[in-house]
Formats: structure tokens, sequence, C-alpha cells
């Protein structure tokens, strides 16, 4: 738990409503990482107090906020100075104290660029088409001009409000690049390729199916599709991309980067990749609650299959094998997808199954493929599909159990037993990572493993975790 004291500086938000709000879990899980004598908690301010709120702020010695909706454009009153980004979108969603008063920055812009950054995702003299005209497509519309986009499309039903926007940031990068239309006139734009960035609420839980532009033919042009939305992690927009071939990302990693970028400028840090894959997990996990399955990973030869079926049979779950469903599903056995597709086909079909089984099982105990999170998707999936139990087995058990089995096409080389020693140096950092827990499974008999495990997840349950 952490300790609050004399020391301890306060980090918070204002908006209206903030009950709903996630950032709490990336400031207060950075507080962790870090180290650092920090809380972060939200304030619900109304519209007509937000500057008594800024400077209330600044009195208690409250070291940075974030802010949220509607308060966005009036807190740009309540600052001492703002950050020309901040300017130019028309929009502060973080304070950062000064002496004198807090300075406005915006870093919904910037940590959407790092969100697609780390999808692979460039703007540069690409052609990119924004649907929606809010605030945040300000903040797209502003990257994509930076970034320098060669030709950017606003595309809203209130057409007036895109044609203020395209006018704003034409004049403010002095060059006319960006167009607005009617959304009905998609149809109008140049046939060739779009990344395209969904920033309206339409999809947003619990209207999963409503999307801006239902016809298929607009997705046919679609390269990549950003939703601004993370809650469906798969939105009825990024469906449509994917079922006509594109790749489709959701704004969860906005979210994450916006946060850390507000967190390292209250803090003067830089926030790595690795703690930042952290932080992505723990959102991830706020918004996907695990199931009521049991999941056992580990290494080939740690005795999944057996454990899981001493839970079937002794504790009233149905058996699962993610092995198996793939044999049936493909109608071909592991070997010979390896052989014939390749271990990258294989584990994206991990990937796949567990986006089913997610919809489809409960009270489930699935033992997985050794292989299953090695993939960072993979282990935030495992976990959204229940409680993760890491099988640790020592090197010299798998080779014991492997030895005189021909049927591991990893396992098919001149020399297993080193292979063995290397696969399980590599894996093990990975297993810890996506577990939940752990249990060793040397010296021990399957049933006696299986009622530890079941032990473990009642004491975890009569603690309330």
């Amino acid at each position: 738990m952490q300790k609050i004291d004399g020391h301890t500086r306060v980090l918070g938000l204002i908006g209206n409503p903030v009950a709903h709000t996630l950032s709490p879990v990336i400031h207060n899980t950075l507080n962790e990482i870090l180290g650092l004598n920090r809380v972060y908690v939200p304030f619900q301010v109304v519209e007509d107090d937000v500057q008594q709120a800024v400077t209330g702020a600044f009195q208690l010695n409250v070291l940075g906020l974030n802010v949220t909706v509607p308060h966005k454009n009036a807190v740009m009153k309540a600052v001492v100075d703002i950050d020309p980004v901040a300017n130019g979108i028309g929009a502060v969603n973080t304070l950062v104290r000064e002496a004198d008063g807090y300075k406005g920055y915006n870093t919904d812009m910037p940590g959407l660029l790092r969100a697609i950054q780390s999808e692979g995702i460039t703007l540069k003299n690409q052609t990119v088409v924004i649907l929606g005209a809010g605030g945040a497509s300000k903040a797209v519309a502003y990257m994509c001009m930076q970034e320098q986009a060669n030709r950017i499309y606003m595309l809203n039903r209130t057409i007036e409000k895109a044609e203020e926007i395209c006018r704003s940031m034409n004049q403010l990068f002095e060059k006319q690049c960006m167009f607005a239309a009617s959304i009905e006139e998609w149809r109008t734009l140049p046939k060739e390729e779009w990344i395209v960035f969904q920033c309206t609420s339409l999809g947003l839980s619990p209207h999963t199916n409503q999307v801006v532009i239902e016809e298929p033919e607009f997705y046919q042009q679609v390269k990549t599709g950003v939703d601004l939305i993370y809650n469906p992690a798969e939105t009825r927009f990024m469906k449509l991309v994917k079922a006509a071939g594109g790749t489709a990302v959701n704004g969860l990693k906005m979210l994450l980067y916006q946060g850390i970028i507000a967190y390292e400028l209250w803090n003067d840090i830089q926030v790595t990749d690795e703690q930042a894959e952290l932080v992505y997990d723990r959102l991830y996990e706020a918004i996907h609650p695990s199931g009521d399955n049991l999941v056992l990973i580990g290494f080939m030869g740690s005795g999944k299959s057996t454990i899981g079926h001493q839970i079937e049979e002794k504790f009233g779950y149905t058996y699962l094998d993610t092995d198996d469903y793939i044999i049936k599903r493909e109608g071909c056995s592991i070997s010979e997808i390896f052989a014939t597709k390749g271990e990258d086909y294989f584990r994206k079909l991990e990937t796949q199954v567990l986006q089913e089984l997610i919809a489809s099982t409960h009270h489930t105990v699935i033992a997985t493929g050794g292989g299953m999170p090695l993939r960072s998707e993979n282990a935030r999936l495992l976990r959204e599909l229940g409680s993760v139990i890491y099988l640790e087995v020592s090197e010299e058990e798998v080779w014991n159990r492997l030895r005189n089995n021909h049927d591991r096409p990893l396992l098919e080389c001149g020399n297993p037993q080193e292979k063995i020693h290397r696969m399980m140096e590599q894996r093990h950092p990975l297993y810890q990572k996506a577990a939940h827990f752990m249990e060793s499974v040397n010296g021990w008999k399957p049933d006696e493993i299986a009622a530890r495990i079941m032990q473990t997840m009642e004491n975890k349950k009569n603690k309330g975790l």
C-alpha cells in the first residue's frame, strides 16, 4: 500500500464528470513503479468554478493537474503561461506548476503521436482522413500538419465546424493542405490509400454497433484506421477496417502516453518503454477484468494438460486445451501448421483463438501452448481470459519428460537439451510477467498441484483480490 505522509505531493484531475476516469491507474502506477512519493486523485469541478479551483490548487501546493472535459478551453484563462502546442490546438489538458502559477500544456497531441509511432504508423507524405470536428479532431489535425501529412480531409456532419478547424490549421502552419467536407461527401475524396482517425464518440461502449460511415466501400481505401475510443477494445469502425484488409488500432495507447507525458512534465523525468508497458498492462486490466477461467501457462512438459484435467475432475471446471482447439479449427496438426505456414502464422493464430475464447468460455480450466504468452498482446488477452497460473518447472524435469517425445516441432534439432535451456532462459521472465501467480511443479504430484492452485484461488477470493 502506498505510504502517504507529510512529504507526499498531490497530483490530480479536474473535470465534470470524473468518476469514470482511468487517469489514477496511469499515475498511481507510475508512482509505484518509480517510487515517487506522489498521490493522484480526481476532483469534480463545475464549469463556473474552474478559475477558483486552479487558484486553490496552487495555494494548496498541488504539484500538477490534468484537465478533462468540459474544461480544456476554459482553463486557458486560469494559467500564467501556455505552451505553443496547446495554444495552437486551443485546448489545455495539463497544468505544470511554475513559480507564480500553472503553465498549460496539451499532451493529447504528443500522446497520440507517441502512440501511433509505437504501432509503426508514420504520417509524412500520407493522405489522412479525420472523422469528426470536435476538440480531439483538432489535436489530431495539428499533429498531422506538424508531421507533414500530404493532404488532410476532415469530415463532419456539420461542415462549418470542420471548415473552421481547417482554416485555422492552414493559417497556423502557413500551407493549404487541410480540406473540409461533410460525411456524405467521402466518395469525392481521392481514390488512394488513407490513414483514418475516428475522433467521434460513435461506437463508445455501450453503443458498440454505431459507426460514422457504414459503407464497406469506404473501408477498402483505409490502409490504417485509428479509433480514439478505447472501450470497447475493438470498435465497429476497427472491425470494418480489418474486414477490408487494413490495420486498426484503438485509443488506449493515446490515453497511456498523454498521461505519461504529463507525468514526465510534472516530475522532470523520462519514463522508459518498459515502464510504459507495465502501465499499459494495468490500464488494459482496468478496462478488461479477468474472466472466471483458470489459464495454465508454462514451458512444454510442465504438466499443463495433466494438471488441467485434475482441476476438471475434482473442482468442477470444464477443460480446454488451446492446441487441441487450434488443431480442430485448422484441420491439421500443430507440426503441420509450423511446417507449411511457419511459426509467425501460428502465433497470430493463437491471438485469434484467445479472442474467440474470451467471448465464449466461462468457468473453464485452459491449458495453453508453451509459446502462447510470448507476444505481449497474447499475454494481455490471457489475463483477460482468466486467472493466469505459471507452472514453473526445472530444465532437468522438462528433459526427463520430453527426451523421447518426437511430437514437439521446436525440439526437432541437433541438440534439443541445449535448445530447452535457451528457450527456458528466454521465456521464464515472459511467463512471470503474464501470470497472476506461480506454482512450482517440481517434486509434486498433479493432484497436489491442482489442490494448491485452488487453495491459492480461494485465498485470493477471500482477500477480495
